[in-house]
């Protein structure tokens, strides 16, 4: 395939992106990689499926990973205390077992970032971690959740080493102590919160690197490096909005950028953030617009100088950006797709499910994905599968990426569909494609 038919494959993810098909589940965002076959327990012979343009077997069979993560519904909780944390989790968990770790790097976590920030006061601050989203939706707390002004983070700890908070455990953090960089105001606006958490979240990635992650995914909008689209007044863009503060704090230094920072305070009126000046910030040219208030103000500059700064860097960016994964990553990817073809090869519903997640099991479960199974084994009767690209997208709760694929069916007729996969603990799985709905 044409770098250019690629190129069309990921602005066709970035258009289902901006109209809300992504991948539900919030960021909020454990295999050996040495070993691509993880998660394995059979190799399948197929010398009956080999149609012009397949992917070639062997085909290594996949356990299905259930959605039977364990709820600990009505369970205590177990507790923990370091100077500035409460840890509260299971009795058994990867949470129990690393509690000293979590506190040990969470404390140093609190102190840089209070630092970086200016905040002196030291609140104490309530952790709740859960194995999974089916145990946080069973004790009725959040999947990746901070909570201001009540000093408390609700997030999952899956012990995985490339799991979300074994890497970006500031994220959340960031959130509790940006409340007490100003004594009157507890919230700016999203866009610069989760801004500023993305850039201290102790991952100790360049945030314009991350961006360019993202958007030669397909991600975020690449026809809208600087300029801000209705996904930034919501924050959804974290690529984006990690770079915009990362380039904040490089042109102007940390000082100056908190002053930024504050002046683009907001307060929850009539059901919108609301800003002093711009009053109810609910389009992307009101955003815009304060966040030139505040760069005019405070820098004595304007938005279309920065933008054009930001810009530069971001094609920077763009043209050195490591998109890859690693090859045992590829090659269990690869297979995880030759495995769908061949369950649609032989309309074997209960082989398609093992591709599938059981992981983000807490909105849907796996009677929706049993379906999905029946639906993709009976629809596409003939269909092969090529991979065209596999691209890293940092991660969710776990490794990401999105890999691009060529359906072709038995007229010789292609498709072009984006499978969103992770790599949870028993392996790589699609976590969402086309095939879903």
């Amino acid at each position: 395939m044409t770098n250019k038919n690629l190129s069309l494959m990921i602005a066709v993810t970035a258009f289902s992106s901006a109209c809300g098909l992504e991948s539900s589940g919030p960021r909020d965002v454990d295999v050996d990689v040495a070993n691509p076959t993880d998660g394995a327990v059979e190799s399948i012979d197929t010398p009956e499926v080999k149609p012009p343009g397949s992917i070639e077997p062997p085909v290594i069979a996949l356990s299905t990973d259930r959605c039977d993560d364990a709820a600990h519904a009505g369970e205590a909780w177990k507790q923990t205390a370091s100077h500035h944390f409460a840890l509260n989790f299971f009795a058994g968990t990867p949470a129990d077992l690393d509690q000293s770790d979590i506190l040990a790097k969470r404390e140093a976590a609190y102190n840089e970032i209070r630092t970086a920030l200016g905040v002196t006061q030291e609140p104490l601050v309530t952790a709740y971690l859960t194995p999974s989203r089916l145990a946080a939706s069973a004790n009725g707390r959040g999947a990746g959740t901070a909570y201001p002004g009540q000093n408390r983070i609700e997030v999952l700890y899956t012990g995985a080493e490339d799991g979300y908070e074994s890497n970006r455990y500031g994220h959340e953090l960031t959130h509790i102590l940006e409340a007490y960089i100003d004594p009157v105001n507890l919230r700016r606006h999203p866009f610069m919160s989760e801004g500023l958490a993305e850039y201290l979240d102790q991952s100790g990635r360049d945030m314009h690197a991350a961006y360019a992650q993202q958007l030669l995914a397909g991600m975020e909008t690449r026809v809208r490096l600087t300029t801000l689209e209705s996904r930034d007044v919501s924050a959804r863009n974290y690529g984006r909005a990690g770079s915009f503060v990362q380039l904040l704090v490089e042109r102007y230094g940390m000082p100056t950028f908190l002053d930024i920072f504050r002046a683009t305070a907001v307060t929850w009126t009539n059901g919108c953030w609301t800003h002093a000046k711009v009053g109810c910030v609910n389009t992307p040219e009101k955003l815009t617009a304060m966040l030139d208030d505040a760069i005019q103000t405070k820098a004595y500059e304007t938005w279309a100088v920065v933008q054009q700064a930001w810009e530069q860097k971001v094609h920077e960016a763009l043209a050195s950006a490591d998109t890859e994964l690693p090859a045992a990553d590829v090659k269990e990817i690869e297979n995880l797709v030759r495995v769908g073809d061949l369950a649609i090869a032989r309309r074997d519903a209960d082989m398609y499910r093992s591709t599938l997640d059981g992981f983000y099991c807490d909105a849907t479960a796996d009677a929706m994905r049993d379906e999905v199974s029946r639906r993709a084994v009976s629809a596409m009767t003939g269909m092969t599968s090529k991979i065209e690209g596999i691209r890293a997208t940092g991660i969710k709760n776990f490794r990401t990426a999105q890999v691009f694929v060529r359906r072709t069916d038995s007229r010789g007729l292609a498709s072009f569909i984006t499978l969103s996969v992770e790599h949870l603990p028993m392996g790589w799985r699609v976590t969402w494609g086309p095939d879903w709905f």
